[in-house]
């Protein structure tokens, strides 16, 4: 499978400051796990394009984006929402993760790759329509679905969220879509509280206790999502890969190891072979421990490009 990598060095003019979570580290440590484990030698590296705006209003409104064009700051910073710090270079780093993650999705529809990883920040999966939350500007799975769906013409996609915390965002602007089946593990309870009921027809909840481990999560992953999977033959799978239910992370109460991600990525890959075209989408969502962070993903890139 011939891999592309999307990344950008410009994520460091999102500046939240040292003490906040979602800083500029985690890009670099990933960068440089993927360097040590040799994954990058020949993969074709994304040269992160600027988003257009109808990208971002097939899944956010149109006055969602005029505001926050009017909200970004033009000195210091501001609190966009209560844990969502917005800098003055915050917004463009939005639009070329946005746009990162729309070039990988024409890369792999124009078949230059077959599997592709968008190594971005901010995160996407907690912004909804028209909400700013969860250190999420702009939902970047969710818009680089609309456009597989409404330019590219696919009508089976998966949406797969293996964050720590429920992708609220992505489930507010394509639930009730059966172009989209949502399968989603997270902590319950815990943040964001919401859409965790099994209320729509095409997502999957899968909420785990606290403490819960891997081989709960595989269980789990097993018995609700491989049937509807295969079922479903996706033509393409979208991924929201969050690392924060590693045990080392800060931000969760779950205890998976780097172990758990590596079958999380074969899993995926097997499930992608049931459709016709074997394409795989992964965005980068929460991981906030270094260390756990770099090996996890690494860890998940070798297996669901394999």
């Amino acid at each position: 499978m011939k891999l592309g990598y999307y990344s950008y060095t410009s994520h460091l003019e999102h500046d939240v400051g040292d003490i906040h979570p979602e800083h500029p580290m985690r890009v670099i440590a990933i960068n440089h796990q993927l360097e040590c484990m040799g994954i990058l030698h020949g993969a074709h590296l994304g040269s992160c394009h600027q988003v257009h705006r109808q990208d971002l209003v097939r899944a956010h409104k149109e006055g969602y984006v005029d505001q926050l064009e009017l909200m970004s700051p033009t000195n210091g910073s501001i609190l966009a929402n209560v844990d969502t710090p917005m800098a003055v270079g915050s917004l463009n780093v939005a639009y070329q993760a946005a746009g990162c993650v729309i070039e990988a999705l024409d890369d792999l529809m124009q078949n230059k790759v077959d599997r592709a990883f968008c190594a971005v920040r901010p995160p996407g999966h907690h912004a909804e329509k028209n909400k700013t939350m969860g250190f999420c500007f702009l939902n970047n799975v969710a818009i680089a679905a609309k456009k597989a769906q409404q330019h590219y013409g696919l009508a089976r996609i998966a949406v797969i969220d293996f964050d720590a915390h429920q992708g609220n965002g992505t489930i507010d602007i394509l639930a009730d879509d059966p172009a989209f089946l949502i399968c989603s593990s997270f902590q319950h309870p815990s943040f964001p509280f919401s859409h965790w009921r099994n209320i729509h027809e095409n997502v999957i909840n899968t909420p785990l206790n606290e403490g819960s481990s891997g081989i709960d999560m595989r269980r789990a992953v097993e018995t609700q999502w491989l049937k509807q999977l295969q079922d479903f033959k996706p033509q393409l799978t979208i991924v929201s890969a969050g690392f924060d239910a590693h045990r080392d992370d800060p931000m969760a109460e779950l205890n998976w190891s780097a172990e758990d991600y590596a079958w999380l990525g074969g899993f995926l890959s097997e499930i992608s072979k049931e459709g016709p075209d074997n394409q795989i989408l992964a965005v980068l969502e929460g991981g906030y421990n270094l260390d756990a962070l770099a090996v996890s993903c690494g860890e998940f890139i070798t297996a669901f490009h394999l």
